[in-house]
């Protein structure tokens, strides 16, 4: 969801709100990196960022997740990591954090899956340091997004984003009950005509 005719659609099907956090990202306040908020705004930058521009998959941080279509995030979805490798990235990100390596291993052994996602996601970490912070999108760079971002064209503040987003939500809500009660009205009037027929 990224806009107020989305977010209108929603509370119409029964949903109590909805989940904005790319349209977020990419605003003003946002600490996302400036280059990555461009190339999500504006689909003319290398190619561009449409609904499609994006890959789903768990291989990247062991978690299923859709990410921007970056070299590295192909890369890095490309296959599930084996068990050398998710190893040798536990015992490095164990490392990083202080932690003895002592305490990696028996989990590895003894609860492979659990630890296979740590190790996935603390491995991850790199990639997405250098696309939120340092806006590489070209080489190692990996940045979480929704296919929402065909639909984002700026970077606004977050203050003119939200007044945007109620103003479009209550404009099509408003259009959409009028449009419902125009055609409840037109069912009224055809009611003794579908009776006549025996159709009721």
């Amino acid at each position: 969801f990224a806009d107020g005719r989305g977010l209108s659609a929603a509370l119409a099907l029964g949903a109590d709100g909805v989940a904005m956090g790319t349209r977020f990202a990419t605003t003003i306040e946002s600490s996302l990196a400036r280059s990555v908020k461009e190339a999500v705004a504006d689909p003319s930058v290398d190619g561009g960022s449409t609904e499609a521009d994006t890959v789903y998959g768990r291989n990247f941080d062991g978690i299923p997740a859709r990410v921007m279509n970056t070299p590295a995030a192909v890369r890095l979805n490309a296959s599930p990591a084996s068990f050398p490798v998710v190893a040798y990235r536990a015992f490095r990100a164990a490392g990083e954090m202080g932690m003895p390596l002592w305490k990696v291993l028996p989990g590895l052994l003894t609860q492979w899956d659990k630890m296979y996602i740590v190790a996935q996601f603390g491995a991850a970490t790199k990639s997405l340091k250098a696309a939120t912070i340092d806006g590489d999108l070209e080489k190692d760079g990996v940045q979480f997004v929704g296919q929402c971002q065909g639909l984002i064209g700026d970077i606004p503040s977050v203050d003119d984003l939200v007044q945007e987003i109620m103003m479009t939500a209550e404009k099509v809500s408003r259009e959409n009950a009028l449009a419902f009660g125009n055609a409840v009205q037109t069912i009224e009037d055809d009611e003794p005509f579908q009776e006549e027929r025996g159709c009721m």
